[in-house]
């Protein structure tokens, strides 16, 4: 509209129209059509092209040259993986051939067979993957560069003890929201990632249900205001995106709608953290603890891994009010089981006890109301990810420094568990916050927490790990946390650090 407005004809604007998104047909999921109608109702001067023919797109630029006293938009219909089999024109195909790229259906070899372009040749595509083999080896040098040395490697199932078994924490979302469908007031809004979040599990087992369910494309604020009408008429509305879009982009929406009418509106803050690891810094979500933790009437649950994320998505359900709960994408340790204590609001205490053959084993787990001082000599408050990465720390500092550790899981952020945290700084002195998020969402908050509350009959040290005021940057879940020092290591180095300042 502004364009027009200006008659800014030096602007040209491409849309590729693919007709896809990743849910599904656009015209089904949410129709654009008539696109170019739609243009042309904002003053633009409309062409449509082939999109895979380069003579249309270069004529077009010409003539987009020549019009003058409007912008132009130029619409490029397109297929989706056109030319290779097994790519074209499906919704679902983001790049999920082997990793070796060469064996199996969906493999470069396949793709070249089918393009049969004599330019592009199987030597080729060996040159390519050696470069990216050869990357990828530099890459993981520089990990290790990264990383603190102990006296042996405590790294993730290395050694035979110590073992811990793997889920993805989106799965314990879609556990909990499959379990809630049998609540006719249960209602789930998507958008266009309904089976990366797992927010699909509330139908696809129950076909007769899918008719409560609502998709909303990619409009995130859409989603929210619907949903906040439907809370208004007795409905418990679950909304779910990436994180840094359903909380990020949907901020002003969340705020002015959802919270400040305190409606029952539940937000599945998905891939939360690094855990989107590839898709980079855009969809990176590192904020938003900060920015959801500040709106009146808004809970938060935090989950540290599938098991944890199940309880809270069913705990948040049971909430008067706007609820939101983070979890990540990727397969996670798995450090709790269904018999660990969970009450919503409350803290765990983690300890270790010794090594076992299984790593989850080695542990102990009550709630903060249950918990007596064992003269700790540190306590680690985390949130998240980093509850398993804490529980690794408090592992190393104990085999290589006999340092005993207190660990906190404040799977509930808000309302938080203020006596755990105040307990935890009187009776031990030393502190370390850890978040897979900019390093003082959730530390500050711990912070002023322990800060108002506190005796200081008695010192206190203090020292928050999380990302280091930075954007993320693309590459595997696991390397970032190395990069950005979130890893169990770190957080023991650190530690160590901070117990012999006490010294």
């Amino acid at each position: 509209m502004s364009a027009a407005h200006y008659k800014l004809d030096n602007l040209v604007s491409i849309v590729d129209r693919n007709d896809l998104q990743i849910d599904g047909s656009t015209e089904e999921v949410m129709r654009l059509e008539p696109l170019a109608d739609k243009w042309r109702a904002f003053g633009w001067n409309v062409m449509e092209i082939d999109g895979h023919d380069m003579r249309e797109i270069l004529t077009s630029f010409v003539e987009a040259e020549k019009t003058k006293g409007r912008p132009t938009v130029i619409i490029a219909r397109t297929t989706k993986g056109k030319g290779v089999s097994f790519a074209e024109g499906v919704a679902g195909y983001h790049g999920i051939s082997p990793k070796d790229g060469r064996s199996g259906e969906e493999s470069l070899d396949r793709a070249l067979e089918d393009i049969g372009d004599p330019k592009f040749t199987k030597e080729k595509v060996d040159t390519l993957l050696r470069v990216a083999e050869n990357y990828q080896r530099n890459i993981d040098k520089k990990m290790e560069t990264c990383m603190p040395r102990f006296s042996r490697n405590y790294w993730w199932n290395l050694r035979d003890r110590m073992r811990v078994k793997m889920d993805a924490t989106r799965n314990g979302f879609g556990r909990a929201i499959e379990r809630l469908g049998s609540d006719e007031r249960v209602i789930t809004h998507g958008a266009d990632i309904t089976g990366s979040i797992r927010m699909s599990d509330f139908y696809k087992n129950h076909p007769e249900r899918k008719n409560r369910f609502f998709s909303m494309g990619i409009a995130e604020a859409n989603m929210a205001l619907v949903a906040s009408g439907l809370a208004k008429e007795g409905k418990i509305a679950f909304i779910g995106s990436n994180g840094v879009f359903v909380t990020g982009r949907n901020w002003d929406q969340l705020r002015t709608t959802v919270c400040y009418n305190n409606f029952n509106v539940k937000i599945a803050d998905a891939h939360g953290g690094i855990s989107v690891g590839p898709d980079g810094a855009t969809h990176q979500a590192l904020e938003e603890i900060s920015n959801m933790y500040y709106l009146p009437n808004m809970h938060i649950a935090v989950s540290c891994d599938s098991i944890e994320t199940e309880k809270a998505t069913q705990a948040i359900a049971l909430v008067a009010g706007p609820a939101v709960v983070r979890y990540a994408r990727e397969a996670t340790p798995l450090v709790t089981t269904k018999d660990t204590p969970y009450r919503f609001g409350v803290a765990n205490v983690i300890r270790y006890r010794g090594e076992e053959e299984n790593f989850i084993e080695a542990f102990e787990i009550k709630l903060s109301t249950d918990y007596k001082l064992e003269n700790e000599d540190l306590s680690i408050i985390a949130c998240g990810p980093m509850v398993p990465e804490a529980m690794r720390a408090a592992y190393i500092l104990k085999e290589e420094y006999g340092i005993e550790t207190r660990i906190l899981d404040v799977h509930t952020v808000k309302p938080i568990d203020k006596k755990a945290l105040i307990k935890a700084a009187d009776e031990v002195g030393i502190i370390v916050t850890a978040e897979e998020h900019q390093v003082g969402g959730f530390g500050n908050i711990v912070a002023g927490v322990i800060g108002q509350g506190k005796r200081y009959n008695s010192p206190l040290l203090m020292d928050m790990i999380g990302v280091p005021d930075k954007f993320g940057e693309s590459g595997a879940s696991w390397e970032l946390m190395k990069v950005f020092g979130l890893t169990g290591e770190h957080i023991a180095e650190r530690a160590k650090r901070l117990c012999d300042r006490s010294s």
